[in-house]
């Protein structure tokens, strides 16, 4: 049998060797945080690589239509666009994905509604019909290409600088839309009915390319001239769009929220899937992730399609603006070949 001494040392070891409740909790504890810390770190890499991934595609596919621009001696734009279902181009694709489109000028310019009209035509209807457009159409055997999901591509606002606004819209960025409404998978084809109380107002951006292959504001060989009546509307719009659906001429949907038939800015506004908006040119681009912003800020704000005031944009245009200027990858282009590369900011 062993002696008291014997088990009084056992007994001893024992205790130099186990744990104690404390020290059971401080590793615990250590080990929670070291998960934590991975996770995040995890986290962060995976956002990291998906945006780098996103922005090294739009470089390729504006490299590409560059290329194209030089070899048919032709003006060629990449836009971006929600991403039809491939059921339907009136359902867009869930999750909601960014698409981009690589387009060629047909030449043609026409109005907003027709076909465009004979000279003798002009006059006091331009006064509502004053918005012209170069019909662009997708460039045959260039497919699209699909951005991850959550990233987004954004333009700066140039286009409404206006009077006392004038330096305050160079801040703002504007990007694609986020849809909301109801998809009916039962009709033949799937239709989708647009909710516009829900879904988030989004913009046409897009790069044009000329036939030397640098980066352009406007089209140089679109040589329309609109006068509008005296007394009325003096602004003439002459801008671009994607004929998708191939019938001429842009379409808007249904919206009605801006102002009826006789407001031309319908057709500038992107709310839904089958919209044809006007294009606006930028001379740069930022990529940025857009599921990130939306946990840094109150996205619920960001419903309805207000358009906002010259220099007082909608919550949405407002905190993603901010969210690009801090966290996003530039593309930029060679002032004299309009390569395109990744920039600072």
């Amino acid at each position: 049998m062993p002696s008291a001494r014997t088990s009084s040392s056992a007994r001893r070891l024992a205790r130099a060797r186990a744990f104690t409740l404390l020290e059971l909790l401080v590793v615990m504890g250590i080990m929670m945080i070291l998960a934590v810390l991975t996770a995040i770190s995890v986290g962060k890499v995976t956002r990291d690589a998906k945006l780098a991934n996103a922005t090294n595609g739009v470089v390729a596919s504006l490299g590409a239509a560059r290329a194209i621009a030089i070899r048919d001696n032709a003006y060629v734009m990449v836009t971006f666009r929600v991403a039809p279902s491939r059921l339907s181009r009136a359902v867009p694709r869930e999750p909601q994905v960014v698409q981009i489109v690589t387009a060629r000028w047909t030449g043609e310019v026409v109005t907003a509604n027709t076909p465009l009209p004979t000279p003798n035509t002009y006059g006091a209807e331009l006064m509502v019909d004053d918005v012209f457009a170069d019909r662009f159409v997708p460039v045959p055997g260039v497919p699209t290409r699909d951005l991850p999901a959550g990233v987004l591509i954004a333009g700066p606002a140039f286009g409404f600088v206006t009077d006392a606004a004038v330096g305050l819209n160079d801040r703002q960025w504007r990007t694609q839309p986020r849809f909301a409404g109801t998809t009916n998978l039962a009709a033949t084809p799937p239709t989708f009915t647009p909710d516009l109380a829900r879904t988030e107002l989004g913009w046409a951006i897009g790069v044009l390319f000329g036939p030397d292959g640098r980066v352009l504001s406007r089209n140089p060989q679109q040589v329309l001239e609109v006068v509008t009546a005296a007394g009325g509307n003096q602004n003439a719009y002459v801008k671009s769009f994607v004929d998708y659906d191939g019938n001429g001429f842009p379409e808007r949907g249904t919206t009605s929220a801006y102002g009826g038939a006789a407001v031309n800015v319908d057709y500038f506004i992107y709310d839904e899937p089958l919209d044809e908006p006007l294009v606006d040119y930028v001379p740069y681009l930022a990529v940025f992730n857009d599921a990130e912003a939306r946990d840094r800020f109150n996205s619920s704000t960001w419903k309805g399609t207000a358009i906002g005031g010259n220099g007082n944009p909608p919550p949405r245009i407002r905190d993603q603006s901010l969210f690009i200027e801090e966290q996003s990858d530039r593309i930029t282009f060679n002032r004299y070949t309009g390569v395109p590369g990744i920039g600072t900011k």
